[in-house]
C-alpha cells in the first residue's frame, strides 16, 4: 500500500517543506508505523516525544490526522505558538492542498481531519494507548524521548553506535516477526525505512555475515521445528517459511543442515522439544554459546540446570526435561549444525542462531 512505502515518506517530506515555505511555521509528521518526518530529516523511532517537539521550538501544537483511503495514516503536528486560533484550521487546508499536489495519484483519497488541540492530546493518547494495548501494540503512541537518526544516510561514520544499534534492533524485530514471509533486503529495508545498501552494510559490519545468509539461517531453524512437530508436506512447509520454490528451500536446507528436509524429518522424529535463540545485539560481545543461552533462559523465565562435565559447564535439564542416561538428553546446534565441542568454548560473535534440542536418542 502507498502509505506504508518509502515513497510515501519522501512525499510527506516534500509536503512539510512546501508548508513551511508558505506559512513560515514548523510542522512534523509521524506515521502509524513509527516514522517521523520534518522538512530536513527522515527519522525512525516508535514515538515522538515532548522533548523532541520542544527542541524544535514547539511551545504549543495541534495534531492534524491524515486519512488516506479511509485509513488513518498518521498525524501532522503543527507548531501553533505563533499562529492565531482562526488560522489553525486554514493550515489544515494548506496541508491537504500540498498533499494533493505532491501525491500524483488520483486513486488515493486524501483527507486532513479537524485539528486536535494540545490540551486534548493527553486524553487522546491515553485512549489510543489503551486500544493499542488490547491489540498487543502498546508502544506505538507512548511518549518517550527519541534518539533521532537519519534514514537515508550514507557511510557508517555518519551514525553514532546507538543510532546503528537502533536500526539493527528494528531490523531484527521485523525479521523475527515476519519469518514466515518472503524476506528480501529490499522489502525489509522498505518496511523499516532504511536504504538497502545501508542495511546490508550494517549487517555485514555488526554480524560478520550477509543479510541473506542471516535470513536463511533463521528460516531453516524455523523449518526444523515445523519438520519435527508437524506433518506438513515439504512443498507446503517451504512456502510456510517464506520460500517460493521448494527446490531452493531444499538446497538451502541441505547446505545449512547437511541433509535434505525429508531426511531430517525421518531421522529426528524422536525430538520432543526445541528452544530457538535468534541473534540479538548482545552477541557482539565476547560471549559463549553457553552464556548467551543462560541469559536467554533467565530472561524468558525458563528454568535450567547445569553441572560441570570434564571442566566445562553442561546443561542437562531445561524446564524439567532432563537427561536420561542412554535414553534421552539435550544437545545444541549453532547455525543449524551440531558442534562437537562444549557450548562454553564457542564464541557467538559471527553466529546467527542457537537451538537447544531434547531428543529421546542423542543426535
Amino acid at each position: 500500500m502507498y502509505e506504508y512505502s518509502s515513497k510515501f515518506l519522501n512525499d510527506i517530506q516534500k509536503v512539510t517543506k512546501i508548508f513551511q515555505d508558505i506559512t513560515k511555521n514548523n510542522i512534523v509528521f509521524t506515521s502509524m508505523t513509527g516514522a517521523v518526518v520534518d522538512c530536513n530529516t527522515l527519522l525512525f523511532d516508535s514515538n515522538v516525544s515532548l522533548d523532541y517537539l520542544k527542541k524544535l521550538g514547539f511551545k504549543s501544537y495541534s495534531l492534524f490526522p491524515l486519512s488516506i483511503n479511509s485509513s488513518l495514516s498518521g498525524f501532522f503536528i503543527l507548531d501553533t505558538s505563533h499562529i492565531e486560533t482562526d488560522f489553525i484550521k486554514l493550515c489544515g487546508k494548506y496541508i491537504e492542498i500540498s498533499l494533493k499536489q505532491t501525491i500524483d495519484d488520483s486513486s488515493n483519497q486524501i483527507i486532513i481531519l479537524n485539528p486536535i488541540e494540545s490540551s486534548k492530546i493527553s486524553s487522546l493518547a491515553k485512549s489510543l494507548n489503551g486500544i493499542l494495548s488490547i491489540a498487543g501494540n502498546s508502544n506505538m503512541l507512548g511518549i518517550i524521548p527519541p534518539q533521532s537518526f537519519t534514514i537515508n544516510g550514507g557511510n557508517s561514520g555518519d551514525f553514532s553506535p546507538s543510532d546503528i544499534e537502533k536500526n539493527i534492533i528494528m531490523a531484527l524485530k521485523y525479521i523475527n516477526a515476519n519469518l514466515e514471509k518472503s524476506l528480501t533486503l529490499e522489502n525489509v529495508s522498505q518496511k523499516i525505512y532504511l536504504s538497502p545498501s545501508y542495511l546490508s552494510r550494517i549487517f555485514k559490519n555488526y554480524f560478520n555475515d550477509n543479510f541473506i545468509n542471516y535470513i536463511n539461517l533463521q528460516k531453516i531453524a524455523l523449518a526444523q521445528e515445523k519438520l519435527v512437530f508437524t506433518n506438513t508436506p515439504i512443498n507446503k512447509l517451504a512456502h510456510s517459511v517464506g520460500f517460493s520454490q521448494t527446490s531452493y528451500f531444499t538446497k538451502i536446507f541441505k547446505q545449512k543442515v547437511g541433509m535434505t528436509p525429508s531426511k531430517y524429518r525421518k531421522y529426528n522424529s524422536a525430538i520432543k522439544k526445541i528452544y530457538t535463540i535468534p541473534r540479538s545485539l548482545d552477541w557482539r560481545s565476547n560471549k559463549s554459546v553457553y552464556e548467551i543461552s543462560k541469559e536467554f533462559f533467565d530472561k524468558n523465565e525458563i528454568s535450567f540446570k547445569a553441572r560441570d562435565l570434564n571442566g566445562y559447564p553442561y546443561i542437562y535439564s531445561i524446564n524439567d526435561l532432563s537427561d536420561i542416561r542412554n535414553k534421552a538428553g539435550w544437545v545444541y546446534t549453532v547455525d543449524c549444525s551440531q558442534p562437537i565441542i562444549p557450548a562454553s568454548e564457542i564464541n557467538v560473535l559471527d553466529r546467527s542462531v542457537i537451538q537447544w534440542i531434547y531428543t529421546e536418542k542423542i543426535i
